[in-house]
This record gives C-alpha cells, sequence and structure tokens, in this order.
C-alpha cells in the first residue's frame, strides 16, 4: 500500500518552494506522489488550488488560504519538536551569552565546563533570546531580574569598578582628583548607560559620592569589553564590572582606580519552565555557581 503524505507538510512545502519537483524532494518522495497527492484534494474540494503550466505553478486563491494554514501548522508542529529537545538528559546545552561575558568570561572557562562533564555550544548574542523560537537552552542575563515568563536563578551579584591600566594612572593622584582633570579621558559603556543596568559613570558618581566635570573628555563604545579593551590600551578610564575584569586584572592589564560600588544588576541564568526540569539544566546551573564563586 502506498504511503499517504500528509497534507500540511506538502502544502508548506510547495508554498516555501513554489515547485511540485522541490517540494517532493524536500519530503523524500516522488513529485508523482506529491501531484496525485494535490489532485485528489482539489477533487474533493471542487476548485483548483494550483495553476499549472510546464514552466511554473501558480497559486490560486483558493490554494493560498490552504497554503497559509499549511505553513503555521507546520511551524507550530516545529517549534513544538524543538521544545521537546529541551527534555534531553544528555547532549549539547546551547547557551546564549551577550558578547562581552563571552570574550571576558566565558571563553576562558570553557575547558573547566568540559571537565566537569558539561559541553556547551555558545550562541553570542547582544540581544534577549527568545525562548519560544530557535534552539538556545538557556541564557546568562546581565539585569535586575528576575525576568516574567521564564524561570530565572540569581547566578552572581555585581559591582562597578573604575580601571584603567597600570601606566595610565602612574602618580599619586586620588580617583577624585583623576576624575577631575582635564587630561584624563572617561570611558563609556553607551548601551549600559540606557538599558535599564545602571552600568554607567552617571550611575557610579552618584553611588560614589563623586562629582563627574560636564565637560571631561569623554569616549563612547557600544560594548562593555571594548570599553576595557581601550582601557588596557591606554586610552582612559573605563567602567568595568564583576566576571569581566579580574582576569585583566589578575594578569596585569588593568588596575582598579576608583572604590567599588555594588549595583542593583545581577547576572542571572534565564531559560524555560521546561528546560529548568531538566538534568542538563542542573548540571549548567552548579556549574556556573560553582565557577562564579
Amino acid at each position: 500500500m502506498a504511503r499517504v503524505i500528509p497534507l500540511a507538510p506538502v502544502l508548506a512545502a510547495i508554498a516555501r518552494e513554489n515547485s511540485f519537483s522541490k517540494a517532493a524532494e524536500k519530503l523524500g518522495v516522488h513529485q508523482s506522489a506529491v501531484s496525485h497527492r494535490i489532485t485528489q484534494l482539489e477533487e474533493a474540494l471542487g476548485f483548483a488550488l494550483f495553476a499549472r503550466t510546464t514552466r511554473q505553478i501558480t497559486t490560486t486563491e483558493y490554494g493560498k488560504v490552504l497554503c497559509a494554514a499549511a505553513l503555521e501548522t507546520v511551524d507550530v508542529w516545529d517549534a513544538a519538536f524543538d521544545r521537546l529537545e529541551k527534555f534531553r538528559t544528555e547532549g549539547t546545552v546551547r547557551l546564549s551569552v551577550a558578547s562581552a561575558l563571552a570574550m571576558k568570561w566565558v571563553l576562558p572557562n570553557l575547558a573547566a565546563a568540559q571537565q566537569a562533564g558539561l559541553e556547551i555550544a555558545l550562541d553570542v548574542n547582544d540581544r534577549p533570546v527568545d525562548f519560544t523560537r530557535g534552539t538556545v537552552d538557556a541564557a546568562i542575563r546581565f539585569g535586575v531580574g528576575p525576568y516574567p515568563g521564564l524561570h530565572s536563578s540569581l547566578l552572581k551579584k555585581a559591582e562597578i569598578t573604575p580601571v584603567a591600566s597600570p601606566g595610565y594612572v602612574a602618580g599619586d593622584r586620588t580617583f577624585e582628583e583623576m576624575i577631575g582633570s582635564s587630561d584624563i579621558t572617561l570611558l563609556k559603556d553607551a548601551v549600559g548607560a540606557r538599558d535599564g543596568t545602571d552600568f554607567s559613570w552617571d550611575y557610579y558618581a552618584g553611588q560614589a559620592g563623586v562629582t563627574l566635570d560636564p565637560q571631561i573628555n569623554a569616549l563612547a563604545f557600544d560594548r562593555a569589553d571594548l570599553v576595557l579593551q581601550a582601557a588596557i590600551n591606554g586610552m582612559g578610564i573605563g567602567l568595568g564590572r564583576t566576571l569581566l575584569i579580574e582576569g585583566d586584572i589578575a594578569q596585569g592589564f588593568l588596575k582598579p582606580v576608583g572604590p567599588a560600588i555594588a549595583m542593583k544588576s545581577a547576572y542571572w541564568l534565564v531559560c524555560s519552565p521546561e528546560f529548568a526540569g531538566t538534568e542538563r539544566y542542573e548540571l549548567l546551573l552548579r556549574w556556573l555557581s560553582d565557577q562564579m564563586k
């Protein structure tokens, strides 16, 4: 008995490929099987779904209605199977992290993850992940948190600290004297100043009780790791935060030049409620918590 091909995948494939033969190739069946299935449907409905010529097919108004419904149906099924993948107890964890955290903390610690039996595939993305689409399992977010609709676990509270290369701040000047000097440049994270995380010089100055000269030289960047690299290169004093600066300080590339100030924002591990119930999530959370102590 010939295998009956479900209609939704057939119509969706034709809509995407605009070709019976290419649709059949995607579905792994013969073109005749696709043509026969569509002919059966058209005969049952009493009208044509596609206008056929020797070179191309054109979707009729009736066909457009059914193809749109088929595409929506198939997309829902694909998303459902993607979500089912998150219930697996073994395999790679797909972790989304912002570029600064990826460069400054995650990459240097990936070897330790492997030693802990954890295989991580990084998705480096500065935009929040939509867990209802795609295959990302979890993400590390920096913000006030928690995040409504997601399972959120606090990983580490953060502090904000002014840093500079040792050569840039040579001398006995206090921090207040440095930021009031015309020969000092402040390095700013433009995104941190507007994304609600309070990762900004204005927040730091307010909490530290110091006054920033509005005329002070400043350079702005769109990523926190670029701010730190500019500081390493002797371009000015940058703001650093927990997890992003410890490595560079330990290696002598940077040094704190002002007091550390506690932030309202922190690092959170977020994921869908489904993934939070898996062994892979527990292993990831345990490893991140241990590494961030």
